[in-house]
């Protein structure tokens, strides 16, 4: 045996093992995304008790209202985010012979495919964040400085 088909033998072994270490980030970005999703739906329910005091008593504030419901929202879009990093990762990695049958709009053949569909879901995460900032609107300069960046 040469030491190319020895080097060829461990890189194989590599890979094969680096598809299970790959699974298990993937499986726990899944987890995470849904422990977000959860997340954002505590923040919704806390929102509730606000709504209706202000429905019945018109007491609070209005921009209190929007910002539990703009966190939750982006609470979901980013478990979204997380969700399709994970089922982009089981795809590219570890479902090798495609036995999984995903939506269209989830279908992921390469890295390129999954970076575009992160780098559409992160500006829409961004401009949430950018919208609850505005909606918080405490500092004015800040919120130029955070808008720079």
């Amino acid at each position: 045996m040469s030491n190319r088909d020895v080097l060829t033998s461990i890189n194989k072994g590599f890979v094969n093992a680096g598809r299970y270490f790959v699974a298990v980030a993937s499986i726990l970005t899944i987890l995470a995304s849904g422990f977000l999703i959860f997340a954002g739906v505590w923040e919704f329910v806390n929102g509730i008790p606000e709504i209706l005091d202000f429905l019945f008593h018109r007491e609070g504030h209005r921009v209190e209202l929007s910002v539990h419901f703009i966190s939750a929202i982006d609470l979901f879009m980013v478990a979204v985010v997380m969700f399709v990093l994970g089922i982009g990762l089981f795809e590219l990695f570890v479902d090798k012979d495609q036995s999984i049958s995903y939506p269209h709009w989830l279908k992921i053949k390469d890295l390129s495919d999954l970076k575009e569909k992160l780098i559409a879901a992160a500006v829409v995460v961004i401009v949430i964040t950018f919208l609850k900032h505005i909606v918080m609107w405490e500092n004015p300069l800040e919120t130029l400085y955070f808008a720079a960046l």
